[in-house]
């Protein structure tokens, strides 16, 4: 590799890759990866919908079905806040995402040793092995174990997806591919939801509903046969012929050496500047990324989202629809969820990421605000709302999904997936995965309990989230829409108004003691101190004139192999 390479970075040449063409090969690859979405949106929109479910409830959770029996305003009826506030009927909902998280470090893992692609078949057997359990339970015991494997399976495929399809994409449509995997996502919460609608009044319903969720993991199983490793993973770990083959083919054109030199460069001062993706994560160096990779996955639970997305029937049912109506609400939340993310996969490349997460952390807020006024002014004391209250409650839970669709969603998982260099790229991932699940364990665990007591104005808490989530975007999080991944953090993150101070000296300190690592002699060491010597004087002496682009430009080593 040119020596320059180095000096400026790994990315410098951004401006020479290839756009080639989209090639069936690549959408194929890009639909196997979104697949992961798909096993993860599944699990999300089935479990608040089998809670609800009579038979479900009288088999796993009685007491709840008795209370379910009972008139409003009866003998012995809870405050309809109350009514599921039960903590086994939550553990069966969040142990889901307390599995996730040894299941993302197991994928972080995986991904460095074997590849993206095995990675993700093992998390859809995981996923398989917990459905099949879950159809075929018959005690409270074997629901939670099932989670658990399902879990597992989705904190692997949660945290190989959005880097395997990163890695994938052409950088000037990296965002489309991306975010397919937020459509996925919802794709998945959808498909379960009118499953659940159809199967609610089977005798086996509920298993039915369970059961079926083998087969999102059966199509991400076989789907990963079929598709290749990606470029980055297989220059990390050293198949670097088999890297150029396959990128040229994923990009459609032979053209591709600027690109790879960057993913090779990317590999190279990673393995000079850090012992390991896990190490480097929490050095100084990395900080901003670590503050995003934190912030981000957290803000993706507390927007309130998966207050919704878990508990809707619940929420519709205390409100006087019933459980019926309430999953069918749950439909309805769930196709508007599909359709209003098609407008992220249409416009972030466009409109960038940071649009999208400023635009929504706001039009979340107030349909929140909206919620809550609603629900505190319109609900009668037995836990009814008027005909033209629950429609007006829908619209704007509506408007609020969509904020989330087009936003927090795909966005979160995308930008993260973005901001790592390479050799960090599989840690932190699962690291923002961990952190993702931890606030759904949360969330999923305490949400009907805080329901219980706070009653209309428990949306108010994550109105007030988001209020800051935007300003946090606002300050902090730069515009990666059109830059290559493996140049991120030269173009971006290195000349932003705020990490770029606090890390300018790091940064200088790190890339010195790169090219240092990269001379084998104390001659060479000498010879390249006194050529960078006299490339700043030369600058300086030079300093009115105007930059010349062209040879040698941005080389302090004449274009030699270091």
């Amino acid at each position: 590799m040119a020596g320059g390479a180095i000096i400026s970075g790994p990315g410098g040449r951004s401006n020479e890759y290839a756009k080639g063409r989209v090639t069936l090969y690549v959408v194929v690859a890009c639909f196997v990866g979104a697949c992961c979405g798909l096993v993860f949106g599944y699990d999300i929109g089935i479990a608040g919908g089998v809670v609800a479910m009579p038979e479900f409830q009288r088999t796993f959770f009685p007491h709840v079905y008795k209370l379910s029996q009972i008139p409003k305003g009866g003998a012995g009826a809870h405050d309809p806040f109350c009514k599921y506030d039960d903590p086994m009927i939550s553990l069966f909902v969040s142990v889901l995402f307390l599995a996730g998280i040894p299941g993302a470090f197991l994928g972080s893992w995986t991904n460095n040793w074997f590849g993206r692609r095995p990675t993700m078949m093992i998390g859809g057997m995981n996923f398989l092995v917990g459905s099949i359990l879950m159809s075929a339970a018959s005690h409270i015991a074997m629901l939670v174990v099932g989670r658990i494997f399902l879990g597992v399976g989705i904190g692997i495929c949660v945290q190989c997806g959005p880097l395997f399809l990163s890695e994938l994409a052409p950088a000037h449509l990296r965002g489309l591919f991306n975010t397919q995997f937020q459509l996925f996502i919802t794709i998945g919460i959808l498909v379960a939801q009118v499953i659940n609608y159809s199967t609610q009044h089977m005798i086996i319903g509920w298993r039915l509903s369970l059961g079926l969720a083998g087969v999102p993991a059966l199509l991400l199983i076989v789907g990963c046969i079929m598709v290749p490793e990606t470029p980055n993973s297989l220059v990390e770990r050293g198949h670097l012929q088999q890297a150029k083959i396959t990128l040229a083919k994923i990009r459609g054109t032979e053209e591709i050496d600027p690109e790879l030199d960057d993913i090779i460069e990317a590999a190279r001062f990673a393995r000079t500047t850090s012992k390991g993706g896990w190490s480097s994560l929490f050095k100084r160096r990395y900080i901003p990324q670590l503050v995003m990779t934190i912030a981000l996955p957290t803000f993706n639970q507390f927007d309130g989202i998966n207050s919704i997305m878990f508990y809707a029937p619940q929420l519709f049912d205390a409100m006087g629809q019933g459980a019926s109506q309430a999953l069918l609400t749950h439909v309805i939340i769930g196709a508007v969820n599909v359709a209003t993310t098609l407008v992220a996969v249409a416009t972030v490349d466009r409109l960038g990421r940071k649009f999208w997460l400023v635009e929504a952390s706001f039009q979340m807020m107030a349909a929140e605000i909206a919620m809550t006024a609603v629900i505190a002014t319109q609900m009668t004391p037995e836990g009814s709302l008027p005909a033209g209250a629950t429609i007006g409650l829908l619209i704007v839970v509506c408007f609020f999904i969509a904020g989330h669709a087009w936003g927090w969603g795909p966005m979160t998982w995308l930008v993260v997936s973005e901001v790592q260099p390479l050799h960090m790229r599989a840690a932190g991932t699962a690291f923002g995965t961990m952190v993702n699940f931890i606030m759904s364990f949360i969330i999923g665990q305490f949400f009907l309990t805080l329901m219980c007591h706070c009653k209309a104005y428990v949306f108010l808490f994550f109105a007030g989230w988001l209020l800051f989530m935007g300003i946090f975007v606002i300050l902090f999080v730069p515009e990666t829409k059109g830059v290559p991944i493996e140049a991120i953090e030269d173009e971006l993150i290195k000349k932003h108004w705020f990490w770029g101070k606090v890390m300018a000296s790091t940064y200088a300190a790190d890339t010195a003691n790169a090219n240092r690592a990269s001379i084998t002699s104390d001659a060479d060491v000498a010879v390249c101190d006194a050529v960078a010597t006299s490339t700043a004087m030369a600058q300086v002496s030079l300093r009115p004139r105007s930059p010349q682009k062209g040879k040698g430009e941005g080389s302090s080593s004449g274009g030699n192999d270091i």
